[in-house]
């Protein structure tokens, strides 16, 4: 919470000509880098991605932690809708949601080389901290599935699925009972070479997989 709060701060002092563009930018840079240390996943996106067609790019980044969006209307923070609004005008608020809830514009960064990338290829970039219930997002960029238990259950369960192609009865993961089958089976697998995994966990997120593997 105290990073939200010094985030939010820090825009207001630049806003008011407190602070610079390139001081700004630093701060955000140092707390990303905190929360990466914190092990959070953090996902980034620019403002190419937003609405385009209709809203022209300003070169703009975007850093998302914590995220869980729900795919509504009222599910976006009037403090994030202004950071928008700053940038671009009044716009219609359904392009802000389709840009954060959509997955496809949004990449996983774990690392501080690869903050350090994204970081060198805009002059300004903002960290939003969104809270919501449960989201598509959510879903599809759970942390979990970047961990040890997340790949390697991603990998079973796509092993399962292949050797079932060209049986009778060949597991399609669109539908809920092929996945379930697929899930179990997989997990039986991973518990006879992997025991060092955290097994509870996998069960626990069992949702995850199944909207990852609907994308």
């Amino acid at each position: 919470m105290k990073k939200q709060f010094i985030t939010e701060a820090a825009r207001l002092q630049k806003l008011a000509g407190i602070i610079t563009e390139s001081e700004y930018k630093k701060l955000t840079e140092n707390q990303a880098s905190d929360l990466i240390n914190d092990g959070v996943v953090l996902y980034v996106s620019d403002d190419s991605k937003l609405a385009p067609g209709f809203i022209t790019s300003k070169g703009i980044g975007f850093i998302v932690y914590n995220v869980a969006i729900k795919d509504t209307l009222k599910s976006i923070n009037p403090k994030v809708v202004q950071i928008f609004n700053d940038n671009y005008g009044i716009i219609d608020i359904n392009y802000i949601t389709t840009f954060l809830t959509n997955p496809d514009n949004w990449e996983t960064i774990t690392s501080k080389d690869e903050l350090n990338n994204f970081m060198s290829k805009y002059n300004k970039i903002y960290l939003i901290n969104h809270n919501g219930d449960s989201s598509q997002l959510n879903e599809a960029f759970n942390p979990f599935l970047d961990t040890d238990e997340g790949g390697y259950m991603r990998e079973y369960i796509d092993e399962v699925v292949e050797d079932s192609m060209g049986e009778p009865e060949s597991l399609d993961l669109e539908y809920r009972s092929d996945f379930d089958i697929a899930f179990d089976l997989a997990l039986t697998r991973l518990q006879n070479y992997h025991t060092e995994l955290d097994f509870e966990a996998i069960e626990a997120n069992k949702e995850s997989f199944f909207s990852w593997n609907k994308k």
